[in-house]
């Protein structure tokens, strides 16, 4: 039997994860730990909750000089995180 039509392992599972519904919660955990990454492990031991909907990551920080640092970095933070991520993923930070 002969195949017609080579497909690469990659697009095979991305369909799969697509299919499936799991691409969403692959992308969430994608952009939490490139949060961590971005902010160091100082900032990020700091970080109670995080959420990502429609282009907005929500961060409930716990020290006030903490949070006061990150949103003066906002910014930057979204622009090294969307450069990890490999695109424009993460539109707005939102710390609360």
């Amino acid at each position: 039997m002969r195949r017609e039509r080579v497909v690469k392992v990659g697009d095979l599972f991305r369909d799969f994860l697509k299919s499936s519904g799991l691409d969403e919660g692959i992308l969430r955990m994608r952009i939490f730990e490139t949060w961590d990454e971005v902010v160091g492990k100082r900032y990020a031991e700091y970080t109670l909750e995080k959420f990502f909907k429609d282009g907005r990551l929500f961060c409930k920080i716990s020290s006030s000089p903490a949070r006061n640092y990150l949103f003066m970095e906002r910014l930057n933070i979204v622009k090294k995180m969307n450069e990890k991520l490999g695109e424009e993923i993460v539109k707005v930070l939102i710390l609360k």
